[in-house]
């Protein structure tokens, strides 16, 4: 094999590696086995938060009196200092009346702007019955 040969083979194999690290780096960070409190009308059971860098993802169940409406007009994160509003939900839609099923249980996946991961915090669901609020922490 002549040297420029080698020099693309040494590029090509420089550029794999490369193109690993970069994957390795920007992979997401997920933090499990947040517990949450009841609430009196809606309550949020966390099970994830997936820290990205364009956003932070909340996944988890939302959990109601079944074979009821709810309505959902805003949710807030709030860590320490810095409240966090939700820019977007899966599972259900902001400001739009939802139907409980049997069980009483919607999954759920909440946008909220990226951030540094939350060890403790509050979330804060304001709906027409009323605003609930519940702490929700990492053990």
């Amino acid at each position: 094999m002549s040297n420029s040969g080698k020099r693309r083979v040494g590029i090509f194999i420089g550029c794999v590696v490369a193109l690993f690290v970069a994957v390795l780096v920007a992979q997401a960070h997920v933090e499990r086995r947040y517990r949450t409190t009841a609430s009196q009308h809606i309550a949020l059971v966390v099970d994830s938060i997936d820290y990205r860098q364009d956003l932070t993802r909340v996944y988890g169940k939302l959990i109601g009196t079944p074979h009821t409406s709810q309505r959902i007009d805003a949710m807030t994160l709030t860590a320490g200092s810095n409240a966090h509003e939700a820019v977007d939900i899966d599972g259900v839609d902001f400001s739009r009346w939802f139907q409980w099923e049997e069980d009483g249980v919607i999954a759920v996946e909440i946008d909220f702007e990226a951030m540094a991961p939350v060890r403790d915090g509050v979330i804060t669901i304001n709906t027409p019955r009323g605003v609930d609020t519940m702490r929700i922490d990492r053990p």
